[in-house]
């Protein structure tokens, strides 16, 4: 992914945090690689929000800058970081195409409309 990727990560646990960015790049990666063109600037923080108390703890929160200037944030809390970075993920692709589709019925609509008035 050609796109930077800024990493916070503050986990309280004994993860290791290369390990953890390595993930990290590697599911955004997988899911931001159909919308490559579309993306700016990813940031990725994470934390253990219990800490050593254990539960659900870990959280996972991703902003993603795209080209035109808007942003998606998504975020997913799980029992292990490397869960929480792959809901997070998964929030984010979903997230992503439904922006997509979104501008597509636009340009569509502003077509249509635009040919009914020249007609």
């Amino acid at each position: 992914m050609n796109s930077p990727i800024d990493f916070v990560i503050r986990p309280e646990g004994s993860t290791d945090p290369a390990a953890l960015r390595e993930y990290a790049e590697r599911r955004l990666a997988f899911a931001l690689r159909r919308f490559e063109l579309l993306t700016r600037h990813v940031t990725v923080r994470l934390t253990d929000t219990n800490g050593p108390k254990g539960g659900f703890d870990s959280r996972c929160s991703i902003t993603l800058r795209l080209v035109d200037g808007r942003y998606i944030d998504v975020e997913a809390v799980g029992a292990w970081p490397f869960a929480s970075i792959t809901g997070a993920a998964k929030r984010l692709n979903s997230a992503v195409r439904r922006e997509v589709a979104k501008a597509h019925v636009s340009t569509r609509r502003r077509r249509r409309i635009s040919a009914d008035v020249s007609v």
